[in-house]
């Protein structure tokens, strides 16, 4: 196996170069396609390696074709822009288990789940994957600059969670987590206890909210809201000018309020100045 070229649609709207590796998994993990998009100079400057940023939720990142939302984050579009300041990344997008996507990115089991119901927990796991079996193959078949400054991870809601999370656990592997739209309500007050314990953090974050997420459950929306003001104060004891956060009153909780927050967070995962 090895990257390959990605199997567009006819209704496929990715820009620049996709690759895809097939069937990725390991003894925890359903096998799925990973994505892996390339940086416009990557053919043409072959000494050059790249940071890299990994999303989680993949088959919405590039292609609203396999997005189960029919919107993308469109990375690959503002990404190619990036390029155009000087700013380039590899791109990856590691798809969701489908039903099994609560339990990937939750640190901890949701305690209104019956023990034989699988309600989080798997999001340790879920990082031994990413770090033993995805990156690898990044790193080893990819000029990427594989070290934790110039690794990132950027997720949505329960994706957000997780990216904090491995921020925290795996500050080895990773320097930069984008935390977009958190669900810190789906954990039961977790992130916040974690943060509390854990030594000084290293890295930077990006944290953004919407005021309209979870419009149909008032106060869901209320938490989404208040949980992410919350941990902005948190973090900013410790992170400083290291943490950058955005809340958007209008924003919903969805791929096209994400969209349009992501150049302003790659820019600031990317920048090496700060």
């Amino acid at each position: 196996m090895s990257w390959q070229p990605y199997a567009a649609r006819p209704d496929s709207t990715v820009t620049g170069t996709l690759l895809q590796w097939e069937n990725v998994g390991d003894a925890n993990h359903a096998a799925r396609t990973v994505l892996a998009w390339l940086p416009p100079s990557y053919g043409s400057q072959p000494e050059k390696r790249y940071p890299v940023v990994y999303f989680h939720d993949g088959q919405n990142v590039f292609d609203a074709a396999t997005s189960y939302n029919l919107s993308e984050w469109g990375a690959d579009e503002t990404l190619t822009a990036l390029a155009a300041e000087g700013l380039e990344a590899i791109a990856v997008g590691i798809p969701n288990g489908n039903e099994r996507r609560y339990h990937e990115y939750s640190p901890v089991r949701h305690p209104g789940f019956p023990p034989e119901v699988e309600g989080g927990g798997g999001g340790d796991a879920y990082l031994v994957f990413l770090t033993d079996t995805v990156k690898p193959l990044v790193d080893g078949h990819l000029r990427t600059l594989p070290d934790a400054a110039h690794t990132s991870l950027i997720g949505s809601s329960m994706g957000g969670l997780i990216s904090l999370h491995a921020l925290l656990t795996r500050p080895d592997v990773f320097g930069g987590a984008g935390v977009m739209s958190p669900a810190f309500w789906a954990c039961a007050g977790e992130a916040f206890d974690r943060v509390r314990r854990s030594p000084p953090m290293g890295g930077k974050v990006w944290l953004d909210i919407g005021g309209r997420e979870g419009t149909d459950h008032p106060e869901r929306q209320q938490a989404y809201w208040d949980d992410a003001h919350a941990m902005r104060d948190l973090l900013q004891q410790g992170l400083g000018e290291r943490l950058r956060f955005q809340a958007d009153p209008e924003g919903i909780h969805r791929e096209t309020a994400w969209k349009v927050r992501l150049p302003e967070a790659l820019r600031f995962l990317l920048d090496e100045q700060v």
